[in-house]
């Protein structure tokens, strides 16, 4: 098979023993160095992906995305609007809610909260719904005062199904003789759900008229429409619906914003420090390319004198060099990959435990691969060695004969 020349010399350096054994050190340990890089990279940032996509998940997909209500947080006249919203880009669903502050107190315990009164048929919240594992949304009929609570909450109060809790709510505050009552009523706990965030302190489901009672007002009232989407992430690029007077809308970055911002920066800190293992373990590749080329003088010496130009001779040099580097983002790609499939059971080999969930128990560490991110990791390492040897070619191609094979 046909080889342009300075492909093929530029192979057959990278496969030829060298008088020099520490240029061969330096040289596979500059490929080494790329390995380790792409490893680290895409091992670390694919589990960062994957809490990112956990958070998500659980966080943003149990609390409301995005919310449409009043200065008096009472919506009436909100059922022709429905189909209308639902219309809008983006938008998956729209629900009616009430969605208040409270406080929920047991026998032994009191605890601050957020109830939402839902209609169980229309409730869109995929991951609430999914992690209810004692109970059912059905039991949450109107007049039956049942809510479900969170798995944490329930430990925090110490209560169990079919125990009797008040909730207590400043909004719906009667004016007594006795001064200021708030609003408050006994519920039965019928169920329990476990999304795994910090959900599961503080939020409380009922019936909405339950709530619509609870808070005093007209039963065909809500406080709010629910805005769902298939990704959460869409709120940012959505155009928000008309509002009519006195009317606002609020989505999820204005609870959850600091959050996911903090979650992107440090994801952004921890990309540009391994990057920079990666530019290192490049400068290895451009140290083992300039003594590659101050063991070759001879041979260059003589290649120029057979009469081969510059640009080939400064060829080869780019091949041996970069070829280093493409073995060592391959192999690191590789390793990357088969390492962050598989980091739960090396986890587990080694003994180690990271994280621990709500009930002390080990959690498993989520995973989520990026196919654009890994192409940009593997080609950028790829790139960063390219570079590396441009200088070590150009000394190559500025070797004058005459002083190399003077003492030869």
């Amino acid at each position: 098979m046909f080889y342009p020349l300075s492909l093929f010399i530029g192979l057959r350096y990278t496969k030829s023993k060298r008088n020099n054994k520490f240029v061969s050190f330096v040289s596979l340990f500059s490929t080494g160095g790329i390995s380790l890089g792409v490893l680290a990279l895409i091992t670390v940032l694919s589990v960062m992906n994957g809490f990112e996509a956990e958070l998500k998940t659980r966080i943003l997909g149990a609390v409301p995305q995005a919310v449409l209500s009043n200065k008096t947080q009472t919506l009436t006249n909100w059922q022709p609007r429905i189909e209308a919203l639902k219309q809008v880009e983006y938008v998956k669903q729209v629900e009616p809610v009430i969605n208040s502050e409270a406080i929920i107190q047991s026998s032994k315990q009191i605890q601050g909260i957020t109830f939402e009164g839902i209609y169980p048929e229309m409730y869109a919240s995929e991951v609430v719904k999914s992690s209810i594992y004692v109970g059912d949304l059905k039991d949450l009929t109107s007049r039956s005062y049942n809510i479900i609570i969170g798995q944490a909450l329930a430990r925090e109060l110490s209560v169990s199904v079919g125990d009797k809790v008040r909730i207590i709510s400043a909004r719906g505050t009667r004016f007594t003789p006795l001064g200021q009552i708030p609003s408050q009523r006994n519920f039965t706990i019928s169920g329990f759900f476990d999304v795994g965030s910090d959900v599961d302190k503080y939020l409380v489901l009922m019936n909405v008229h339950d709530a619509a009672r609870l808070i005093r007002i007209d039963e065909n009232q809500v406080t709010g429409l629910r805005f769902s989407f298939e990704d959460p992430f869409d709120v940012m690029r959505w155009s928000p619906p008309n509002l009519e007077g006195g009317e606002s809308l609020n989505d999820w970055r204005k609870t959850h914003g600091e959050l996911f911002a903090a979650v992107k920066m440090e994801k952004n800190m921890i990309w540009l420090l391994l990057c920079l293992i990666v530019a290192v373990a490049a400068f290895n590749i451009l140290s083992s390319s300039v003594m590659v080329v101050s063991d070759k003088r001879a041979e260059v010496a003589i290649l120029k004198t057979l009469g081969m130009k510059r640009l080939t001779l400064n060829l080869i040099f780019i091949i041996q060099g970069a070829w280093s580097g493409i073995i060592g983002a391959l192999i690191g790609t590789g390793l990357g990959l088969l390492l962050s499939s598989y980091i739960n059971e090396v986890m587990t080999f080694l003994g180690l435990h990271l994280l621990a969930n709500a009930s002390g128990g080990a959690r498993l560490l989520p995973v989520l691969h990026q196919p654009n991110q890994i192409m940009v990791i593997l080609f950028g390492a790829m790139f960063l060695s390219l570079l590396a040897t441009l200088y070590p070619a150009y000394r190559a191609g500025k070797v004058c004969p005459v002083e190399a094979l003077r003492y030869e």
